[in-house]
Order: structure tokens, then sequence, then C-alpha cells
């Protein structure tokens, strides 16, 4: 699916009357991304599923037979899109909801931060749409091919929320807040056939505007965009509650469009003008490309350093059996270690020559030395610290457990995907809230004039015992912050949670201690009788 979208839209384009003929995606003046940025997508999505071209090796040797085999790869694409993704989101942040103006913004998380309308249905939203989970995964997505989209709609009464990965997004406008119009493709499969779903978002000045387009394959080939369904009677569930009919947002209700395209924070510098991103490794492929060979090349040192032993020809050929007449060798050639030469060239006479190991020694070590050098290198370019990532031949590929400061290059790269992350997760609630606020069928009483806090996880970035050491010495071995706070940045939870736990503590505190009066009786007298 990921390589064939883009032959869709085209083709779809082309349907559609919007274009007679059609070369590519640009000749169509509303798509403002061109076939080249397509190509790199592509380009992408193989190295991140460790397909790319120069894995694979088709060499024709002097016999006129060809080679044909497909080289080893560390998959550093991969690595590195699913570490920067854990780094900046997991199941540890915290989204938080409010009426605008309920509180000054400055004051501490309290319960009823949580017990509020607007929260307790975003909460849910994010909790039915199991968001967490996806939005990690996809966030591995956009760091390895340059951007993901995700749109959101009503659907039976629920809001629902939904990705999509690079190759299936098309930008039609931008501007300096981001992509405002675009297409957006999908692909379903059901009773045999394969439907493609062509979201077009538009906007005018009043409305946000959603037109579907559905196309039926003609046969069961994924290849096959098929016709456009004109009758929308018999669709599949996927598609029940889907209308042919444009779909309008009026901008009296809704402060922006339906759906968000997020990409890395990374400048595209190989399309200054495009509004679309580049994957962290986009400027690093030579490097992966060097790693790849370098560890093929690890493997195949044990083939090709295989014992051998040369030895005359004559002496491995004896005389022929006079019962059975097959010849007898003087080596068992199972062994396959057992190189064959002609003495006569070398002026011997067969005889007095011995066999010779000729065996070479694994080069193993220096192989290593190399990846881990290859590694420091790729690790600097992606934006993470040198030391990110280092080759094991043991265990592989081991990534870094902590950042060693917030000064460190993967600490500063994590803050700065972070700014536009949490820039989506505020727009995903704001439609959420406004969405339901403007569908009868979705229950919700709350407003959508809110305030968006999203609180990233930082435990798993920094050193604590370093930042600890740094604060304790600046403040002269005092104490530099109240228990409940250091209960809050310990488990990266709220004030709310925090006070819970301290509130935990000293009850058991308080248990396991007792009183004076628990320890040498009722009133306080040793030895003497309570009754």
């Amino acid at each position: 699916m990921f390589n064939r979208i883009h032959d869709w839209i085209k083709g779809v384009l082309v349907k559609m009357g919007l274009a007679t003929e059609l070369q590519s995606v640009t000749d169509h003046k509303k798509v403002m991304a061109d076939d080249d940025q397509y190509g790199l997508i592509a380009k992408w999505f193989s190295i991140y599923q460790s397909t790319p071209e120069w894995l694979k090796i088709h060499k024709k040797l002097p016999d006129d037979s060809y080679l044909d085999r497909q080289k080893m790869s560390l998959n550093m694409g991969q690595v590195a899109a699913k570490k920067m993704a854990s780094l900046v989101f997991n199941q540890k942040a915290v989204i938080t909801v409010s009426p605008k103006n309920a509180k000054n913004p400055d004051d501490p998380s309290s319960p009823d931060d949580y017990q509020t309308i607007e929260n307790q249905f975003v909460q849910q939203t994010l909790k039915d749409n199991h968001f967490y989970n996806n939005f990690e995964r996809y966030l591995e997505y956009m760091f390895a091919t340059g951007g993901i989209v995700i749109r959101l709609y009503t659907d039976r009464g629920k809001v629902k929320i939904r990705f999509a990965t690079a190759d299936a997004f098309y930008p039609i406008t931008s501007d300096a807040n981001g992509v405002s119009e675009a297409v957006i493709a999908s692909k379903f499969m059901s009773d045999s056939h394969y439907y493609t779903l062509l979201e077009w978002h538009e906007e005018t000045d009043t409305d946000y505007v959603v037109t579907n387009e559905i196309y039926k394959s003609t046969t069961n080939s994924n290849d096959d965009l098929g016709v456009k369904i004109d009758d929308w009677s018999n669709l599949p569930d996927a598609f029940k509650n889907m209308s042919p009919q444009p779909t309008r947002y009026s901008k009296k209700l809704y402060s922006r469009p339906t759906f968000i395209y997020l990409k890395p924070n990374l400048a595209n510098n190989l399309h200054i003008d495009s509004p679309l991103g580049i994957p962290i490794y986009a400027n690093a492929i030579d490097t992966l490309r060097q790693l790849d060979e370098a560890y093929d090349l690890l493997f195949q040192e044990f083939v090709k350093g295989k014992r051998r032993i040369a030895a005359p020809a004559n002496q491995l050929k004896r005389e022929v059996d006079p019962q059975t007449g097959k010849t007898r060798y003087y080596v068992d050639w199972s062994e396959d270690v057992y190189m064959a030469y002609n003495t006569t060239m070398s002026g011997g006479d067969g005889e007095s020559v011995k066999p010779t190991d000729i065996t070479l020694g694994l080069r193993n070590e220096a192989i290593v030395a190399g990846i881990n050098d290859l590694l420091h290198f790729y690790s600097s370019q992606i934006g993470f610290s040198a030391d990110m990532f280092t080759f094991d031949s043991q265990q592989g590929v081991i990534t870094a457990t902590a950042v060693i400061s917030e000064n460190s290059d993967t600490y500063q790269s994590k803050n700065s995907h972070e700014t536009l992350i949490g820039e989506a997760i505020e727009h995903i609630c704001q439609i959420i809230v406004e969405l339901a606020k403007n569908d009868s069928n979705v229950q919700y009483s709350g407003q959508t004039d809110i305030d968006i806090s999203v609180n990233f996880d930082d435990s798993i970035a920094k050193d604590r015992n370093d930042n600890l050491d740094y604060y304790m010495k600046a403040n002269g071995n005092h104490p530099v912050m109240t228990q409940l706070e250091a209960i809050k940045r310990a488990n990266g939870i709220t004030d709310v949670e925090a006070q819970q736990v301290l509130d935990q503590i000293n009850a058991e505190t308080a248990n396991a201690e007792g009183t004076i009066e628990d320890v040498v009786g009722g009133n306080g007298k040793d030895g003497e009788d309570n009754a």
C-alpha cells in the first residue's frame, strides 16, 4: 500500500475530470507536492522496512551465471525512529483539559481539574480510540517517513480518531500555520474487493468542507483502483455513515480544520518550499548504507573465513579401486576445506610439497569497531548524542538508557520535537470538543472554549542522580524541593496523584510507628495492668 497510493491519486484526478491528461500530481493545479517528494517518501519507507535497493545483490559471474543475494541489515532507520518516538511520547504523558479561565494557569493542578466535563469527555474519547498506543506507533512512522496525518470525525455518537501515513497525504494549501487543505487517501478491503477512500479537505471563506470519494476495485488486485461508486446504499460497514454530499464545518463553530498534519521539527532542506516533512535520517542515507555494508561484511567474514588447505592435485587423487571402479582419495572431500593446485606451475614434483593451511584470520573485531564508529557518526547526524547507539557482537545494537544532561543533543532534539507534538495534541483536544458540541448524536454538555496542558514524561530522558547532585551542591546540600514536588517529579505524575501518594506514605508511616501509648502500655506505666 505504501508505494501505490501516489499512483492512485494520479489516476483518480484523471477519472474525476480534474485533469484531462495527468503526467504527475503537480499537473493538477490544486496539489502542491511533486513526484520527486513522493519518490523520496517511498525510499524512506523502504529504509524503514529494511528493504532498500542497496541490500539487493544481482551480479553476473565469469561463468555467465548470476549471484542473487540479500545483504544483512542493521535496520537502523527503524531503530532510530522507534527510539525517538519513545523518548518524546509514551504512556506516562498527561493530557489535561479544563474550561478556559477556570483558574490561574500557574496554579497547581487539583482534583477539580480532572472532574470537569471537558476533561472527562476528552479522556474517554482518547481511551476509546486507544490514542496513547496508536499515537506512539504513528510517531515512529512519522520520524521514519517525514510525517503523519490525524483525522477526526464523528460516527454513531462517538468522536473518532484515525491516523494515516505520509504517502497517503497530499497538501493543497499551506501557510505559516501549516497545511490547511489536503487530500487524504485510505485503503480498505471487504468481500474480496479493495476500496479506496479519498477525503478532500478544502476551505472556503465561511466553512471547512470535506468531500468523500470512494472507488471499488474491479478485480481482487491491490493495484486495481477500480471505478468510482455513485450508489452508496450497498457499501461495507466501514462506509455506512459516510455521505456522498460534502460535509461543511462552519468557521463560526470550528476553530481549525478537522485534520492535523504532523511532521518532525526539522527543516526540509531537500525541498525548501514543500510543506511536507522529512525523516530524522533524511540526511544520513549514505551512513545507513555504510552501516548495512559493514554489518553484512561481518557475517560474510565467517562465511569466507572458513578453513582452507592447499595441496598438490596428485596428492589428493589416488588409485582406482579395482573392485568398485571408483577413485579413492587421500582426503575426505565432505570436509570442504581442500583446494588442489597444479604443482608444475610452481616447479615442484607434487610429492615433496606438503599440504598448506591457507586459512585467513577473521577480522570481526576490526569490523565491529568500524560499525561503532559509524553508529556514533549516525547518532550525531540524526539529532542524538554521539553515544546513543553502540554495537556489541553478542547483543547487537544497544541504545543508551538515559540522557546524560539537559545540554545533550538527544535531550534538545527531544524537546524540539515535543514542541510540534504538543501543538498537535492541543489541536486534537480542541477538535474533539468542537465535533462533540456540534453533533447532536454525541452526548456532550461541556464548552468548546478550553485550556489544554500536555505534560510529557521526562523521567526516561534525564539522569536523575546527576541532576540531584548538581542542585544539592548549588543549594549548600540543603533540600531543594518539598516532598510533594519530589514525588511528583520522581514518578512523572501530577500534583493530585503526588498528593495521594504522599497521603498514603504518611498514613503507612503513622501506622508503622504507632504512638508512645502503643509502645509502653495504655496508661504509659510499665508493668501495670491496664484493667
